[in-house]
């Protein structure tokens, strides 16, 4: 996924009210928040991109891991220790960083 320059802004200046057309900013409606500037959108374009692709191991660990019920279920009828088995097979596959 692809940090749009929209998604940017609005981490920089969360209040700003803006219309962009094609990714470009084509009014500014907030005078008492600083437009950002270009550079300052791409720097946060990439920090937002860094942070997203740091977690891609959580969102892989998540399509992967049983539903909660088929988990409680687990543990049940084999025991937490099977269970942890089961979920470090899952956290061994997608390590983090």
């Amino acid at each position: 996924m692809a940090i749009s320059k929209f998604e940017a802004i609005k981490s920089l200046e969360a209040n700003a009210e803006f219309v962009m057309v094609e990714d470009v900013i084509t009014e500014w409606h907030s005078e008492d928040i600083t437009q950002p500037t270009d550079e300052a959108i791409a720097t946060e374009q990439a920090r937002l991109q860094a942070e997203y692709d740091a977690k891609e191991y959580a969102r892989d660990r998540a399509l992967e891991y049983p539903s909660i019920p088929d988990q409680l279920d687990d543990i049940f009828h084999n025991g937490l220790d099977a269970w942890k088995a089961t979920i470090q097979t899952t956290k061994d596959k997608y390590p983090k960083g």
